[in-house]
């Protein structure tokens, strides 16, 4: 669906150049389509309708494609979102009493709800990734056959826009994971008040929780705040640079076609080209800055699935089937990772 969606995004600007030149103007038509059309080929009014046509179904099957795309990718995301927390909740609930009494349940809580999606959602940015990639090489090798001059020009941009991808990448990074950080600290502080919601009211405690939440949470928005600015600011200045290598290619090509090195059908599909070349390429500027948003609510998710369970079977355990109800402990010793002697030579039986 990818690579069908991106031919006939390759297809749209080319009823425009048939209306321009061969039924406005007197350019012929290629030979295929004179081939394609027979008689209608010869009058304006039939190459007029054979435009108004293909224009009308590019765009539909361009439709069709979006839609049948959509529900094949939601369908794909939403069930690997399940799995994914599946997995998070099932591996939670397998690690020992000794890590939930040192992890805050909010924070377990904020990853899995909050980034159990990471996965599924990274998978489906490199969709739309992809297809930018491959309209970009599509349109520059079309741009390239109609004139070499302006299809070089219009890779100025792409130097530009690399370094502003490379600045962003390494400086936003740390404030997404700190902001992530703080959103799952609220988010703690709401559970747990929650959870103890009786004993909060039992010591008038109402006011200090409030407070509590009140200022990490405002702590939390101020940082939120700051990395959209940030944010902004990086998709502006991708705009701002696609802007100017639009006007530069327009100025110049229209240069051309007063020297008639270009016809106006031409021109017209070459500037179509190059917004949509643009298009890609500001959507690719935009995929990877919010590829840095999953990578961090990635590791943020694997740092619960890559955590060991401190208690294992051993590999040459065998299963008991149906006890008969007694156990005996002999000579036990136990200890949590932090505090030494917990249990020194138990011994019972039950």
């Amino acid at each position: 669906f990818t690579l069908l969606a991106v031919l006939a995004g390759l297809l749209q600007p080319w009823p425009l150049k048939i209306l321009v030149d061969s039924v406005l103007g007197d350019v012929p038509l290629p030979r295929y389509l004179q081939r394609l059309l027979g008689p209608l080929a010869d009058g304006r009014f039939g190459m007029l309708l054979f435009a108004v046509a293909a224009a009308v179904s590019v765009r539909l099957v361009d439709n069709l494609l979006k839609v049948i795309n959509t529900h094949t990718q939601t369908k794909l995301e939403q069930n690997m979102i399940l799995d994914f927390r599946s997995d998070m909740f099932q591996h939670a609930q397998r690690l020992s009493l000794a890590y939930h009494d040192q992890r805050r349940t909010g924070q377990l809580m904020y990853a899995i709800n909050n980034q159990g999606n990471a996965a599924a959602g990274l998978l489906m940015t490199l969709l739309p990734l992809i297809q930018s990639s491959l309209m970009l090489v599509g349109m520059f090798w079309v741009t390239f056959r109609i004139d070499r001059q302006l299809a070089l020009i219009s890779l100025i941009v792409v130097p530009l826009l690399y370094y502003c991808v490379g600045y962003y990448t390494t400086h936003i990074e740390p404030q997404i994971k700190q902001v992530m950080g703080m959103e799952g600290e609220t988010l703690s502080i709401v559970y747990e008040a929650m959870a103890m919601m009786r004993v909060i009211v039992a010591f008038g405690r109402e006011s200090y929780e409030f407070e509590r939440f009140r200022d990490q949470g405002e702590e939390a928005v101020g940082e939120r705040i700051k990395l959209t600015v940030r944010q902004t600011v990086f998709s502006l200045t991708v705009n701002m640079i696609i802007a100017t290598g639009t006007a530069l290619v327009m100025g110049i090509g229209a240069y051309r076609a007063l020297q008639d090195r270009l016809t106006v059908g031409q021109l017209l599909v070459i500037l179509s080209y190059i917004g949509a070349v643009y298009q890609p390429l500001e959507s690719i500027s935009g995929t990877i800055g919010f590829l840095q948003q999953r990578f961090v609510a990635l590791r943020i998710a694997f740092n619960l699935l890559d955590t060991e369970p401190e208690i294992v079977d051993r590999p040459s355990a065998v299963k008991i089937g149906r006890c008969q109800g007694r156990i005996t402990f002999e000579g036990v010793h136990f200890r949590y990772s932090e505090r030494s002697k917990t249990l020194r030579d138990i011994s019972f039986e039950a």
